[in-house]
């Protein structure tokens, strides 16, 4: 996974940008009481976002995600972020919500069409999951959007030569190569199907 994921960013050498794109899938649209937002995974996908806002290296935030395959009655995740971001004191007038994509592809498709048409010829910069970076940048670049890369949500932590982190099992690791796996499997599926 070390070596799949994209490596951090420092945020002093983060440029400013007049657009910060987040990709969803990081909050749980199921759980209840609905007064709050719940994440799992890779909440630095947007806690990273409010953080480069706030230092004022992006303008502008786009937050794309629908209800994905999920067939319970569900708020669309890019409404989850975009509470979020209002909670911690975001303006409204900042937050694009693009709340109609099932999947990464159609993440990519839809933002296209809003930088185009709201802000054409701009600088932008793609917030996603470190693992989940290749996709979304594939998938982005194929829509003909120049852009910057943050990766965030890191499953991993900086390799050590320690007797537990080389040779003692974890349980941990098993998810980790589920989500290589399907981000492998993804990548090909997108291939065949001409997505990136």
């Amino acid at each position: 996974m070390l070596w799949w994921e994209y490596a951090p960013i420092p945020m002093e050498e983060v440029g400013n940008y007049d657009v910060a794109i987040v990709f969803s899938g990081v909050t749980k649209g199921s759980k209840a009481p609905r007064d709050r937002v719940y994440f799992g995974n890779g909440a630095d996908r947007i806690t990273h976002t409010l953080q480069l806002y706030n230092e004022g290296k992006v303008k502008n935030i786009i937050v794309s995600g629908g209800l994905g395959f999920q067939q319970v009655k569900n708020t669309a995740a890019a409404d989850r972020l975009e509470s979020f971001l209002t909670m911690a004191g975001v303006p409204d007038s900042v937050i694009t919500k693009e709340s109609d994509a099932a999947n990464t592809y159609e993440n990519a498709v839809n933002v296209a069409k809003i930088l185009k048409e709201k802000f054409p010829d701009q600088k932008y910069l793609l917030i996603t999951s470190a693992f989940h970076m290749t996709r979304s940048k594939l998938c982005l670049e194929k829509q003909g959007v120049d852009f910057d890369i943050f990766p965030a949500g890191f499953l991993t932590t900086r390799s050590t030569a320690n007797f537990d982190d080389l040779f003692i099992p974890k349980s941990e690791a098993i998810g980790r190569w589920e989500q290589l796996i399907k981000e492998m499997v993804g990548i090909a599926t997108y291939k065949l199907m001409g997505y990136i």
